[in-house]
């Protein structure tokens, strides 16, 4: 009985040693990105939109990607044979628009895992430009989801669906 208590002891005292010497790295580990909503910021500018009712508004959505990770051209999301996600902004459910027109940003040619890609770095921005119902006014809010896959030079995280919303003053 007393070999087996000992035994336990140093067993304890070996695990906790081994947490203490590992310190900021064991932190560090259960705070890695799990998903790409973890690494890429997604905001609309101006801040303030305004249009009359049956306008068109035009606006940005920017992606701010974290450094050492980048996301994929909007080229892979409209090839049904690719398996890179690439990034993606469609209207939200409910959003009542006509016309929704998009301009992606141009990625950069790069190398992941051996295979040449586009990909986007730190700041990227989509050209949005919708048109409003004929019925709309006061203040609209217009979803739309952000698809994007997030990788670095090791791994790729779960791809993200990232809700962002235009707030536009209908005059």
């Amino acid at each position: 009985m007393r070999r087996f208590r000992v035994l336990m002891i140093t067993i304890v005292l070996l695990a906790t040693t081994s947490l203490a010497l590992a310190g900021p790295s064991a932190t560090a580990q259960s705070k890695q990105p799990r998903s790409t909503a973890d690494v890429v910021s997604v905001r609309v500018a101006p801040g303030e939109l305004t249009a009359e009712p049956g306008g068109e508004v035009s606006f940005e959505v920017e992606m701010d990607i974290a450094d050492t990770w980048h996301l994929y051209d909007h080229s892979y999301a409209q090839d049904p044979e690719s398996f890179f996600i690439g990034v993606d902004l469609m209207p939200g459910e409910g959003a009542n628009l006509a016309g929704f027109q998009a301009t992606f940003p141009r990625g950069e040619e790069g190398e992941f895992m051996g295979e040449k890609v586009v990909m986007l770095h730190h700041h990227a921005v989509i050209e949005v430009s919708v048109k409003l119902p004929q019925d709309a006014s006061g203040e609209v809010a217009i979803p739309f989801v952000l698809t994007a896959q997030a990788c670095d030079d090791k791994i790729c995280l779960q791809p993200s669906d990232v809700p962002v919303t235009a707030h536009v003053t209908v005059e």
